[in-house]
């Protein structure tokens, strides 16, 4: 468990940084432990790679067999026995003495850029600040063509976001700027246009939503949120409503009405400090916009935030889990790694936490992913992390 002392320390370095704490109404912090039992679903674990030590994964038909394999840096493992094939060639940066350093993939998403009726790999690199898609040859003995799409500069990972309706939109969370990537296509050539939002609210995290409720996602980031107006056309209306307290925020920072009362709220969690927690957009007569709340802070490195459906239903639950080493020396960095989701109980108006894997070498990474992998109806979880690869299967 974190000390007292680790906390004040945290909170004295975001005055310094910050100027003021955060002026939105806050809860109380203190030690936060939700009701935790086991998972209700019952999830069979498969060790794909202990030995993997990406961050990033996804579920794709690689070979055109109707199969989903797993993508993974720089193999994809083909089902249903997952043998590995490597198709491209993924770098280090960072490794040395007292670093772990990270692998130059920091999000793996598959889409058929190209048209041809092949599934490719868009991925991103922090180092370098590229984003770029690993084309498909169909034939898993050829190393696959990298593309570059941009360099806008520390792209920590990337999401495929629904930001423009029947179209590929990629975005990116860079630091310096909000930015995303249409993807159009010129005959058969692939073209990726640029649409800048604004540098307002740039930082260490960023989710997709319609926070509004008007029908369009919007762009949340650590400090407020882009109210989507015309995203096609680049119109664009910053609100800066809050500051998210720790600002660190995971990436995936997703948009859903937990308590039932019509109004869309914000899940966030600290990517490298201690706890899970979520805005609740208050009624349009409050002075007060939002109200930070606490849901879990007795583990940290929640780096890694998606909304799932998990247990069936309209309701999704949250799926997140720990990061092993997002960096090394992060408070709560030696703390056992767990993988979990959570659901409010709105009749109780409380949180109640569901235990998947605990204690083993388990983690979410940057990029946690759900697919129905055999066809069977329900979600089963791909949990990439430097410490393995790991598949668990919805046994319902």
């Amino acid at each position: 468990m974190h000390s007292l002392t680790l906390k004040i320390a945290f909170i004295t370095s975001l005055v310094m940084v910050f100027g003021t704490l955060p002026s939105f109404a806050q809860d109380t912090p203190g030690d936060i432990a939700p009701k935790s039992q086991p998972s209700k679903i019952h999830f069979k674990k498969i060790v794909i790679n202990a030995n993997s030590d990406f961050e990033a994964a996804t579920a794709a038909d690689i070979n055109g067999d109707g199969l989903l394999d797993i993508v993974s840096g720089d193999t994809w493992y083909e089902a249903p026995n997952w043998t590995p094939h490597k198709f491209r060639e993924i770098g280090v940066w960072g490794r040395g003495p007292g670093s772990s350093g990270y692998r130059s993939d920091f999000a793996d998403l598959a889409m058929d850029v190209n048209l041809d009726s092949k599934i490719d790999i868009v991925s991103s690199d922090y180092a370098t600040g590229e984003i770029f898609w690993s084309e498909n040859p169909g034939n898993s003995s050829q190393m696959w063509t990298k593309h570059m799409i941009a360099k806008p500069g520390s792209a920590e990972t990337s999401v495929i976001a629904p930001i423009l309706k029947g179209r590929i939109c990629v975005l990116p969370n860079c630091g310096g700027q909000v930015v995303w990537y249409e993807l159009r296509m010129a005959d058969t050539t692939p073209q990726w246009v640029e649409h800048i939002v604004g540098k307002d609210g740039a930082g260490h995290g960023i989710g997709i939503g319609d926070v509004n409720g008007d029908g369009k996602s919007d762009i949340v980031t650590p400090n407020g949120w882009y109210e989507n107006v015309d995203a096609l056309h680049d119109k664009w209306i910053w609100h800066r409503d809050f500051q998210c307290s720790p600002g660190d925020l995971g990436i995936g920072t997703p948009v859903m009405d937990v308590d039932g009362d019509g109004k869309n709220d914000i899940i966030f969690g600290s990517g490298h400090h201690y706890g899970l927690y979520w805005l609740q957009q208050m009624p349009p007569n409050k002075a007060q916009k939002w109200v930070q709340r606490p849901i879990d802070n007795t583990w940290s490195q929640a780096h890694t935030i998606i909304l799932a459906r998990l247990e069936g239903g309209r309701t999704p639950v949250i799926l997140t889990g720990k990061r092993y080493l997002a960096h090394d020396h992060d408070p709560g960095a030696q703390d056992p790694l767990g993988l979990y989701y959570y659901k409010y109980n709105r009749k109780e108006k409380e949180w109640e936490k569901y235990v998947i894997d605990e204690g083993t070498k388990v983690g979410t990474g940057l990029q946690l992913t759900v697919a129905d992998m055999r066809h069977t109806g329900r979600l089963d979880i791909i949990a990439p992390g430097k410490s393995g690869l790991y598949l668990f299967l919805n046994e319902r």
